[in-house]
């Protein structure tokens, strides 16, 4: 909600992204997600990630976790649009000993998830072009589209006529209110970028419950068959649902020469465009 004392003392620089002003830290208002955790196979998990300082997390022998998080935001400094995540929930630090449950459990402790960022579609190009620039998110414009009934909440993800994954989960209760931590892991320049998306969850609910979540893949896109390779059953072993929450997305947290000067370019860019009315 805008003038929610959660975005009280940050301060925000104006910059241009896809020709059209923004600014940095982007607040998103008011928003909507279901995330459901999936065990995967741990050495196709490995096989994913370009660098040994990622490293999956150890769900059990042989198994790590992927997450499929389905975000409708309706109100942000970029404006509305829809986004999803394909992540790889991570070890970290990496050199700590990646005992079987240890990152999770330690994650749930300190409201922190780690996560490497697999793929991330968005709907609009402004989302886009502003995480690919300066983040370098694994971005592409997607539809992404969501139904609602009394009982379920789903999200369809397809490119194109093709249907990537369907994610349906229950509307479980919220009774909890809380913030917490997202820290993406990406790779920028051939070496680790990450980036910090701070959430105050108003409304929220968890579930381990057996069927409170589904997915269903498509036939024939890459990413359908990536998921189908890596995810050991279909049955989540947690689900989350956020009724309604707000977030600041900071970041990117390493600032490279060339990033440095891209940012510098882009608030450039920004003092030339029309002043945007109050």
């Amino acid at each position: 909600m805008r003038g929610s004392p959660f975005f009280d003392g940050v301060a925000q620089s104006d910059v241009a992204i896809a020709g059209q002003p923004a600014k940095v830290p982007i607040f998103y208002y008011d928003g909507t997600a279901i995330q459901a955790v999936f065990a995967a196979r741990l050495g196709a998990l490995r096989r994913l990630l370009p660098d040994p300082r990622f490293a999956p997390a150890r769900l059990a022998p042989g198994l790590g976790a992927v997450a499929v998080t389905c975000f409708e935001y309706r109100d942000t400094d970029i404006g509305p649009y829809n986004e999803l995540a394909i992540s790889v929930v991570l070890n970290e630090p990496w050199f700590l000993p990646n005992l079987p449950g240890r990152a999770l459990i330690s994650s749930l402790r300190r409201r922190q998830l780690h996560a490497w960022v697999q793929h991330l579609p968005v709907t609009t190009e402004i989302a886009r072009a502003g995480g690919v620039d300066f983040y370098n998110y694994p971005k592409f414009i997607a539809g992404i589209d969501f139904e609602q009934t009394e009982q379920r909440r789903t999200c369809r993800l397809s490119e194109g006529a093709e249907h990537i994954l369907t994610l349906c989960g229950d509307r479980i209760p919220t009774p909890r209110s809380e913030q917490f931590q997202l820290f993406s892991h990406l790779w920028m320049d051939r070496q680790p970028q990450s980036s910090e998306f701070k959430i105050n969850a108003i409304e929220m609910g968890v579930s381990l419950r057996p069927g409170v979540a589904s997915l269903a893949l498509g036939d024939r896109h890459p990413i359908a068959l990536e998921l189908a390779s890596l995810i050991a059953w279909r049955q989540p072993i947690q689900y989350q649902y956020m009724a309604r929450f707000e977030g600041i997305l900071y970041g990117p947290e390493h600032l490279s020469l060339a990033l440095l000067a891209k940012v510098s370019a882009s608030a450039e860019a920004a003092a030339d465009l029309p002043a945007q009315p109050a």
